[in-house]
């Protein structure tokens, strides 16, 4: 499924390949400046797309605080160093290699608007709040609609599709949390034959 097949999504960033060898991570972003920082930070939840060459190939939710910068800037900062989930180190080594392919990687959201509910406290009161609902059931949503027209799960969506990492991602993994050995570009490119 096309991104450009779809409305109401904000494109957040560009990401690009990192040649800094001093860093861990392998790729960084470039934000899109048409977006304000109060929409990159604010903390409703939301759902993103990671989008290569127009197709989708994630789709995932974050509740977290700091909003979508906070959401892209674990998989980027986190997903080469400490001890990450297989899925952010998963997601990580997946974007460089589309990099380093000569592929556009990109990340799009939407967010779920505040809405007011009452809450009844443990003192018989009730009290109105604004709050958003998780990001999960904006996510569940569409990916609903994404297998109706597919027929099955977005290509990096392997946790939904109940599929394991490839086994080079997950022993990778396992290197950098036990070893701290960090995966570098030239890795991929050997793996790659680029």
């Amino acid at each position: 499924m096309k991104i450009t097949d779809l409305t109401g999504l904000l494109k957040v960033c560009d990401l690009v390949i990192n040649y800094n060898p001093e860093q861990p991570k392998l790729w960084n972003v470039e934000w899109n400046s048409d977006i304000s920082n109060s929409i990159l930070n604010q903390n409703n939840n939301r759902c993103y797309f990671i989008v290569v060459n127009d197709e989708i190939y994630k789709i995932g939710y974050s509740d977290c605080q700091g909003g979508i910068r906070s959401t892209i800037n674990t998989y980027c900062g986190s997903g080469n160093s400490g001890r990450p989930s297989d899925r952010t180190h998963g997601i990580h080594i997946l974007i460089a290699e589309e990099l380093l392919k000569g592929k556009k990687v990109e990340f799009y959201f939407s967010y779920l608007v505040d809405i007011e509910i009452q809450i009844l406290l443990m003192n018989g009161e009730v009290e109105n709040i604004k709050t958003t609902i998780s990001g999960k059931i904006l996510e569940e949503a569409n990916l609903k609609i994404y297998r109706e027209v597919e027929k099955t799960f977005p290509k990096w969506n392997l946790q939904e599709a109940n599929i394991s990492w490839p086994k080079y991602i997950q022993e990778s993994r396992v290197r950098l949390c036990q070893e701290g050995i960090k995966v570098k570009l030239e890795d991929l490119k050997s793996r790659l034959s680029i």
